[in-house]
């Protein structure tokens, strides 16, 4: 049987002691968990080594195998240089998006309180609601801008969060003309929503690659609901039973999307409280 699949010879290799390789077979071209193109396409060809194949005059990878030792081993300092940066910023993210979570429930009362419908039952609600919810949205967005220095992309979120607080005062103090920007908030926390979903992607992202996953098509989900909220109004101003239905069951998926929200930074920010600081 060949030594190699490409037929170079690991005792000639000179990046082997480099790489502390044990050799093609038990390596880099091993069955399950190796890295090694030739060995994966000469597996797949039913070949014992790239020899016997009637491609290798003009195979592209069969030309570079002198090259994989180099880019198994940049590819190896590139991931930890990906380590060495998420051990830095681990202790970072970890304690803030911690806060973060926890900011989330009172943000939530102060919501409730000064929904509507609440202050029709219980009308002193309104006030301390509305200075709940500014307070939580104000912190929100300046821990954001915290741990926009280990994830910039948080930046955009927090710069967001600060607009709809600023909003949120100068509704709980009964200013004038409130109103007008009633609209380009919802718009700007909207944009907010998605940028800090993708800030949590992005910081995950060599971390947990699912969960990173899971946010990005929880973004998905949320804008789809907000657009049918939308669609919902439109259809009851025709058929206001169908849109009323639409309404409900909109109503019902973005409750479930803020909660789906809570559960992964919860497990976004411990993570990275739990990540070693030595790896």
């Amino acid at each position: 049987m060949a030594e190699t699949y490409c037929g170079k010879s690991c005792i000639e290799c000179a990046k082997k002691e480099i790489l502390n390789c044990p050799g093609c077979k038990a390596g880099p071209g091993r069955r399950f968990s190796g890295d090694c193109r030739l060995a994966q396409c000469t597996r797949e060809k039913g070949h014992e080594a790239c020899e016997t194949c009637g491609f290798r005059g003009e195979c592209s990878n069969l030309k570079r195998r002198e090259e994989m030792p180099d880019l198994r081993l940049r590819r190896r300092k590139e991931e930890q240089r990906e380590k060495d940066a998420n051990a830095r910023k681990a202790p970072v993210l970890g304690r803030w998006l911690w806060i973060l979570f926890w900011l989330i429930i009172p943000g939530a009362v102060g919501s409730i309180l000064s929904q509507e419908f609440l202050v029709k039952l219980l009308p002193g609600a309104e006030m301390p609601g509305l200075i709940i919810k500014a307070i939580c949205t104000l912190s929100y967005g300046a821990i954001l801008l915290k741990v926009s220095e280990e994830e910039y992309r948080y930046r955009t979120a927090a710069i967001c969060a600060l607009i709809v607080g600023s909003y949120s005062v100068l509704s709980a103090v009964g200013f004038t003309w409130a109103g007008i920007f009633a609209l380009p908030t919802a718009v700007v926390a909207v944009v907010g929503e998605y940028h800090e979903y993708m800030a949590h992607s992005a910081a995950l992202s060599g971390v947990d690659n699912e969960l990173a996953w899971k946010w990005e098509r929880l973004w998905k989900w949320y804008i789809g609901l907000y657009l049918g909220l939308f669609g919902g109004i439109a259809v009851m101003l025709f058929t206001p039973v169908f849109g009323a239905i639409i309404l409900i069951g909109c109503a019902i998926g973005t409750l479930v999307v803020s909660i789906l929200k809570l559960i992964y930074l919860y497990r976004t920010a411990v993570i990275f409280r739990d990540w070693p600081a030595e790896t």
